[in-house]
């Protein structure tokens, strides 16, 4: 089965293969998730959910069309800690995107106004749009160093590899009120709370 975690990238139209994720660890208050040690807080996911919602209606876009499986709040969460993970494992491992590798990036799939649909069809906010591309840059090229090549079978090999290489490096825990992360079936209720009541209403 295609985990959730490529299902959630691949509408988005890009190859992000996704977090590798801590499934405990405790959440400071106010913060939607800690990366590593870095913190997301509830006030800035909240303010990228309003731009999101915002980049939707001027592309006259309903977020019943997107089909994304979970509330909106939860996929920019997502493809927030997603960017900031990445960022965090290549600035360790001294690899990065450069500007110019994300022009490029963009111009190799159609230019800006089709990668800001592709975007927004996966529940990118368009202020995210280059972060997440240069997570997805970086993924690539750490995935190359693990071996990757043109096979499915070397590529999930090095994805495997950079993915638990990511988890132990910079690991990602997500506040109980948006749920825990399964790569199967995306955010499923949290034990310590039941329903992810808070993160639904958002939608």
């Amino acid at each position: 089965m295609k985990s959730y975690r490529v299902r959630i990238a691949v509408a988005a139209g890009l190859a992000v293969a996704g977090l590798a994720l801590s499934a405990c660890g405790p959440v400071q208050a106010g913060a939607a998730a800690i990366v590593g040690k870095e913190r997301i807080s509830s006030s800035d996911l909240d303010a990228k959910v309003r731009d999101f919602r915002a980049d939707l209606a001027a592309h006259k876009l309903a977020e019943e069309q997107l089909n994304l499986g979970m509330s909106v709040p939860q996929v920019v969460l997502y493809y927030t800690a997603n960017a900031k993970q990445y960022a965090e494992l290549g600035r360790r491992k001294g690899v990065s995107a450069s500007e110019s590798e994300i022009d490029g990036y963009i111009a190799g799939r159609g230019g800006q106004a089709k990668v800001d649909e592709m975007l927004l069809s996966g529940g990118v906010p368009l202020s995210m749009g280059r972060d997440t591309i240069r997570a997805l840059i970086i993924q690539q090229k750490l995935m190359a160093q693990a071996g990757a090549g043109n096979d499915e079978q070397s590529v999930q090999a090095a994805l495997v590899k950079v993915s638990q290489e990511a988890e132990a490096a910079v690991p990602v825990t997500f506040s109980p009120r948006y749920g825990k992360f399964d790569p199967q079936r995306g955010f499923v209720a949290d034990d310590r709370l039941g329903a992810v009541a808070s993160a639904a209403a958002g939608q």
